[in-house]
C-alpha cells in the first residue's frame, strides 16, 4: 500500500495522535507535503542552472522550513492535506517527466534526494521501493495510529 492510500485508511481521530513527540499524525503529513511542494519548486530550478543551489544547510533552517509549513496547513483537513499532498507529487512527477528520468538519474549530484526517495517518473511512492525518509514516517504514523 503507497503511503497516501494509507493515509485515506485513517480515521478522523486518528489524525490528531501523537506521530513524535512534539508532532500529530497531522503534522507530519503537513510537513511531507511541504517538502513535495519544495521539490516541484527546485526541480526546474536545478536543472535549469545545473546546480544545485546551497539550500536548507542547517538543521535550524530545516526546523524553520517544517515549522512555517506545519503551520500553513494546520487549518487544513485530513482530506484537503492529502489532496495537497497529491497536487505536489503529480507536479514533482511533471518536472521529472520534463527533464526525463534518466536525466534525473545521470545527475546525482542534483538530485540525489529524488534517487533516495525512489521518486521516478510516474511513481507515487510505495513502501516496497525503498525511501528511507518516507518510510521512517510511514513507520511513525502507523505506529501512533496503532497504539
Amino acid at each position: 500500500m503507497d503511503f497516501i492510500s494509507y493515509l485515506k485508511t485513517l480515521n478522523p481521530e486518528d489524525w490528531d495522535k501523537k506521530a513524535t513527540d512534539k508532532w500529530t499524525v497531522k503534522n507530519v503529513v503537513a510537513y511531507m507535503v511541504a517538502w513535495k511542494r519544495r521539490d516541484a519548486e527546485i526541480i526546474p530550478i536545478f536543472w535549469e542552472t545545473q546546480k544545485k543551489e546551497p539550500w536548507m544547510s542547517t538543521r535550524e533552517e530545516w526546523d524553520k522550513f517544517n515549522a512555517k509549513w506545519v503551520e500553513f496547513y494546520k487549518d487544513y483537513t485530513p482530506d484537503k492535506l492529502i489532496s495537497e499532498w497529491e497536487l505536489w507529487q503529480k507536479k514533482v512527477t511533471e518536472e521529472i517527466d520534463k527533464i526525463g528520468y534518466s536525466n534525473i538519474k545521470s545527475r546525482p549530484d542534483l538530485f540525489d534526494w529524488l534517487l533516495e526517495d525512489g521518486e521516478g517518473s510516474s511513481n507515487v511512492f510505495t513502501m516496497n521501493e525503498g525511501g528511507s525518509h518516507h518510510e521512517h514516517h510511514y513507520r511513525q504514523i502507523k505506529k501512533a495510529v496503532e497504539i
